[in-house]
């Protein structure tokens, strides 16, 4: 699928599509990018991929129609066809097409796009990983093992995974203070994953669905916010929040105001006026002590779990505090 993301479209896209034919919902699958991939949730992106898969797997009408086979696409679904037959050119000049220029590649493993998975980015500077029930589907920037196991969640989560893959993995870039790896197959499949009792096993994958839990928790509330001030204060613009407004609940009052100025080409900080400083105050301070709550929660969560994997390794004292120097700071 290393493709997929040329067949991207968005929402109002896809409503578009589905509304003129309702057949081809079957097929326009969620789609999302390595980069909305975080640790323990996955990122709203409103992005789906018209997964027409290659006739080489699939059955579909047109498959046996040989010279006509256009046609009966074109036919079978219209609305599809004439949208992708905007970028015709294109997709008859990919090498990676299926049997006709409007599939996707063959690809062995459609079917478990799906299914419940673990996904992570293809790069990271820390674990990103966590489990998808949603069907979501992929390119490149994704990888993804087709399982419901919450201990293998909590074990990849872990620091102790993420020293080894440091170790092991092929380094990209510094971002920030942290260097970014790859995390390819070939350097995934070589993580170890200690074996452990039944009972410490269940006790893992509840603090991974714990995790899990809260840190969807925290990035929805996180994004309700957000959505608010675009609501209040971007309404009149087609710019989105910057980083600074984005992470509203690092920031006081005044900063903030000077964010969404900033953000939405404002001619003046919003919180510089009482009667609004007035009205926003009470409810983003709110809205921080559940993002603290929320934090603290699944600190506390992620702690246990780093804990317990320890000691499945047998780390000693001095190797738990070397370790988490070179990983967690």
């Amino acid at each position: 699928m290393e493709k997929a993301a040329t067949c991207a479209i968005d929402q109002p896209t896809r409503d578009r599509l589905i509304a003129v034919d309702s057949t081809c919902e079957q097929f326009v699958r969620p789609f999302v990018q390595g980069t909305h991939l975080r640790p323990w949730y996955v990122e709203e992106d409103q992005q789906y991929l018209i997964a027409l898969r290659s006739s080489a797997n699939f059955q579909w009408p047109w498959s046996d129609k040989g010279s006509d086979a256009e046609q009966v696409f074109r036919e079978t679904h219209l609305s599809v066809f004439e949208h992708l037959n905007h970028f015709r050119d294109a997709a008859i000049k990919r090498t990676d097409q299926g049997r006709f220029w409007w599939e996707l590649r063959s690809c062995d493993y459609w079917d478990a796009f799906a299914g419940p998975k673990i996904v992570w980015p293809d790069i990271s500077k820390l674990p990103r990983f966590s489990m998808d029930r949603g069907g979501l589907y992929m390119g490149n920037t994704g990888y993804f093992i087709p399982t419901t196991d919450l201990y293998l969640l909590g074990i990849l989560s872990s620091w102790t995974t993420w020293f080894f893959i440091c170790k092991t993995s092929q380094p990209l870039r510094l971002r920030g203070d942290r260097w970014q790896y790859r995390l390819f197959t070939q350097s995934m499949e070589n993580v170890p994953i200690p074996d452990a009792p039944e009972a410490e096993r269940q006790t893992i994958a509840e603090l991974a669905r714990t995790c899990s839990t809260l840190g969807q928790q925290r990035y929805l509330a996180q994004a309700k916010v957000q959505r608010r001030l675009i609501q209040a204060f971007g309404e009149s613009s087609s710019n989105p929040l910057n980083q600074k407004a984005e992470a509203w609940w690092e920031l006081a009052l005044n900063p903030l105001g000077e964010a969404l100025k900033q953000s939405f080409k404002l001619a003046a900080n919003p919180m510089k006026n009482p009667r609004v400083a007035d009205e926003r105050e009470p409810y983003l301070e709110e809205k921080r002590t559940e993002q603290t709550r929320l934090t603290s929660a699944l600190n506390d969560a992620e702690g246990e779990l780093n804990d317990r994997v320890y000691r499945l390794f047998d780390l000693t004292p001095d190797e738990i505090k070397l370790l988490q120097k070179e990983v967690e700071h």
